[in-house]
Formats: structure tokens, C-alpha cells, sequence
């Protein structure tokens, strides 16, 4: 933040602004620039809150080197109010890109008045800057509670960095105790289907009763979670890998997928796909991020198939 406005004044080669010089000493950090050349390198360097520009600003017009300042503007996430001075085709005021550009138009050589349109655009600034670094800093405040949150506010479940971290420690667990390290991805495949037919209220309605249903199939040291729209995950650990099949989880697969669930538009069909990935500490303690890889890229092929996916991790 600025103690005092800083405001650069573009004079072109004819200046009609020589009526300011000294003017706004008084009111703000005053910087005189000759040529939209100058003004850039100027403002590549530090920011401004207000630019006082004529229409003929030497290697550009004014309207020109505002949109150049735009461009500096976004890249430093910083606003700055833009008075042009002198006289403009008033069709070209009407133009919508004029206004995305321009903040102020004046005709008048009376420094009193500029210096009050200076000063407001300097307050407008500086409200504006204040205004982004407080969305930047509630929104880099958010992305940290959302990382920290480990539950799924819909089903109740953990989500997506709950089952990373489980299977992070299941992995770590058979590379210590041995055993299988298991992930089983359960897709609801018309999930976008019932949003387009309905609302996502009667989608998240079904996930809520599919996400029961598993509960009531799984063991109960067994995790579940609702790992992204449409999708659960399971994490297991099993003795060894022979007992990660397709027969050993057709009960679950069975048990979601041939079932109706009520919502409050009725009884709404499911179309399933389940994909399993399982390794043991032998593959050399796969990443977490393989496993999910190779339980989520079949998914499709099981709901084609109807058949369980199965994929497991073996030492080459």
C-alpha cells in the first residue's frame, strides 16, 4: 500500500499537460514521463495508482497505452485508474472496449479539478489492491482448510485426501508386516446422467444411499470414501494377494450395482463399474499414485463388460 498516491503524468510531443507540472506535488508521488515508451519502462519497474495520459502520447496513442497498462495491471494482479486528457471522438467513448481500458475521460487544463480526479482514482486503487490481496489471501486461506479437511461434507465419508492417506499407510503397513495393500474404485457411471435428467440434489441423494449400501457390504476396518464426483474408493489390506480378485469382491460389486436406490424423484437405477489394484511389499512399495492409476483406468471397460477389473502389481 502506497502512503502517499503515485501518480505519473504521460506527456506526449506536443504536450497538453504542461499546465500540470508541479500541480500535483502537493497531492501525491508525482513521476513525468515523456512518451508511452517511458511511462511503460516507468511502470515495469514500480506501479502507479493513477495514470494521467493525452490522447497523443507520443509512440501510442492514449488509448493505446492503456490497454498496455492493462496488460501490465493483470500481470501484477494490481489496478490502475486511467484518466485520459484532451479532446476524443465521442463515438470511440461509446465503444466497450474504451471503457474496459479508460477510467476517466476530461476535456478541461484545470489542475484543481484533475487533482480531484487523481485523488479519487487513487483511492479507488488503492480500495481495489487492498480488495485483491484480501481475496488472495482468504483464497490461499481456504485451499489450506481444504487440504486439512479429511471428510467429504456430502456422504460423511473421507474424501479424496483421507483415502490417499490410507493407502499411504497400508502400503507402509505391508512393507513392515507384509500382506496385500489394496484399492477397489467403485464408480457410479450415470452420476452426470441423473444431474442432466434431474439436479444435483437427487445425485447427491443417490450418492448418500450407494455410499450406505457399501458401508453395509465392507468389513469394518475396511476405508471408505467418496473419492471425487461419482466415484468411492476402498481401502484394504488383505493377507496376501491371492485374495484380491474379482470373486473375492463380487459380493460388494454385486450387492451396489444390482439395486434400485429411492430418491425423492423415485427409484433411480445404477450403472456400476468396479477396478481393482493390489501389490504387495514383493513389487518394490508401489506409490499411491500408481495404485489409483491402475484402479481408476478401467473403469470403463467394467461397466461395459459388467465384470470386476482386476490389476495386480508384480515384480518384473
Amino acid at each position: 500500500m502506497f502512503d502517499q498516491p503515485v501518480v505519473v503524468v504521460v506527456k506526449g510531443g506536443n504536450s497538453i499537460l504542461d499546465f500540470l507540472d508541479g500541480g500535483l506535488m502537493k497531492v501525491s508521488d508525482n513521476r513525468v514521463c515523456f512518451g508511452a515508451v517511458n511511462a511503460l519502462q516507468v511502470l515495469e519497474d514500480a506501479p502507479a495508482n493513477v495514470v494521467i495520459t493525452e490522447m497523443d502520447a507520443g509512440e501510442m496513442t492514449g488509448f493505446e497505452l492503456a490497454e498496455a497498462i492493462r496488460d501490465i495491471d493483470e500481470e501484477r494482479n494490481h489496478f490502475t485508474y486511467i484518466i485520459l486528457v484532451g479532446a476524443i471522438n465521442p463515438e470511440r467513448i461509446q465503444l466497450d472496449d474504451f471503457h474496459q481500458a479508460v477510467d476517466a475521460v476530461t476535456g478541461t487544463k484545470r489542475v484543481d479539478v484533475i487533482e480531484h480526479l487523481a485523488l479519487a482514482g487513487a483511492r479507488i486503487s488503492m480500495q481495489m489492491d487492498a480488495l485483491r490481496a484480501s481475496n488472495d489471501s482468504l483464497q490461499h486461506l481456504c485451499n489450506n482448510l481444504r487440504k486439512g479437511q479429511l471428510l467429504d461434507p456430502l456422504t460423511g465419508l473421507g474424501n479424496r485426501e483421507y483415502a490417499e492417506q490410507a493407502l499411504y499407510d497400508t502400503i507402509r503397513q505391508v512393507e513392515s508386516r507384509g500382506g496385500a495393500a489394496c484399492v477397489v474404485m467403485i464408480s457410479v457411471h450415470n452420476y452426470e446422467e441423473v444431474i442432466e435428467t434431474y439436479d444435483t440434489s437427487i445425485a447427491g441423494e443417490l450418492i448418500v444411499n450407494i455410499s450406505e449400501r457399501i458401508q453395509r457390504l465392507v468389513r469394518p476396518l475396511d476405508v471408505v470414501a467418496y473419492f471425487s464426483p461419482g466415484l468411492f474408493a476402498l481401502v484394504l489390506i488383505q493377507p496376501n494377494i491371492k485374495q484380491c480378485t474379482a470373486e473375492c469382491y463380487k459380493r460388494i460389486f454385486d450387492g451396489v450395482r444390482l439395486k434400485s436406490y429411492t430418491t425423492s424423484a423415485g427409484f433411480q437405477p445404477v450403472s456400476i463399474g468396479m477396478s481393482i489394484c493390489a501389490a504387495t511389499a514383493d513389487t518394490g512399495a508401489p506409490t499411491v499414485g500408481n495404485m489409483i492409476k491402475f484402479a481408476t483406468r478401467e473403469l470403463d471397460e467394467s461397466v461395459r463388460t459388467e465384470s470386476i477389473m482386476v490389476h495386480h502389481l508384480i515384480p518384473e
